[in-house]
């Protein structure tokens, strides 16, 4: 995306199929966008979403769509909010006790909608489902579209963030520091994950606010990304890299060359599909050279 002038933030966003997904010929389930539509300005947005891929959830790639669009209708509103100079403190409470039921609510209008457009009657896919398991697609539509959603909003104010299943949002500082903004969700194990899909969706919702200095880097991924990684430790070192990657050689490389690396880490890691959108401000980039330069323990 080529940069805007007077523009604070910029956002890169790519996605890969999976290494296993390429030999079982299976189509993509993952979705990415940002906001805004140029990729760059004084606040960004950028959500990635998994679809689940299961024989039940045999329209999740277009749920994992659908799920970035009812994300980035809830962003939108904050990105709105942010030059108003309101008192943030509102917009910080929306997120922390309103906007789960929100995005929630707006992803099965947009599914609701969906069906009307193509109803299961006409899907081949739902008809090879063996009975049990119509029935539980009839009574439960939302099924078919499962997928999990995450976002980050970043601006000179603030920067939040949000999550419903598994996936990762990761901040890198002009330290060199790398953690995640979001805390762990005790629901999620093996490779069960909750889901935009799940009774209650909204109680899983976690959200993050942070006002003040922002980060020079953020990164938002689907699992595939740190599953292909043997420790959390060697996932998040991938952010420090990918910072120093961008300091060493400049945005525009890495956003060329980002689709690649993706494919050859599902090729030698978890073989699925990869999404990762990355938040960047260049003009924090050279507080950032000597902390990523000197410090060059992480790996690709």
């Amino acid at each position: 995306m080529p940069d805007q002038a007077g523009s604070a933030w910029r956002v890169v966003a790519r996605k890969a199929i999976g290494a296993s997904h390429v030999r079982a010929q299976r189509e993509n389930q993952d979705s990415i966008g940002f906001l805004p539509p140029g990729g760059a300005g004084a606040g960004v947005a950028v959500t990635v979403a998994d679809g689940h891929g299961s024989a039940v959830s045999f329209r999740s790639a277009a749920g994992s769509r659908l799920a970035v669009q009812a994300s980035h209708d809830l962003a939108q509103e904050l990105l709105n909010f942010a030059p108003t100079g309101a008192d943030r403190s509102v917009a910080k409470r929306q997120i922390e006790e309103r906007a789960g039921e929100q995005l929630v609510r707006r992803w099965r209008e947009l599914v609701e909608e969906e069906l009307v457009k193509d109803p299961f009657e006409k899907c081949v896919l739902f008809g090879e489902l063996d009975p049990e398991n119509r029935r539980r697609v009839a009574a439960d539509p939302y099924l078919a579209y499962g997928s999990t959603v995450v976002t980050a909003v970043v601006t000179d104010a603030f920067m939040a963030f949000w999550q419903i299943g598994d996936g990762d949002l990761v901040v890198v500082g002009a330290d060199g520091g790398v953690f995640r903004p979001l805390p762990a969700d005790p629901n999620l194990f093996a490779n069960a994950t909750t889901s935009l899909c799940s009774t209650d969706a909204a109680r899983y919702f976690r959200s993050a606010w942070w006002s003040g200095k922002t980060a020079p880097l953020v990164l938002a991924s689907t699992d595939g990304l740190s599953n292909s990684y043997e420790s959390d430790e060697g996932f998040l070192a991938f952010g420090r890299d990918i910072l120093r990657q961008i300091v060493t050689h400049g945005l525009d490389t890495v956003e060329g060359r980002l689709e690649e690396w993706l494919s050859e880490i599902s090729e030698r890691g978890s073989g699925d599909d990869m999404s990762l959108g990355l938040i960047c401000r260049p003009a924090s980039l050279p507080e950032a050279v000597g902390a990523v330069l000197d410090n060059p323990g992480g790996e690709r």
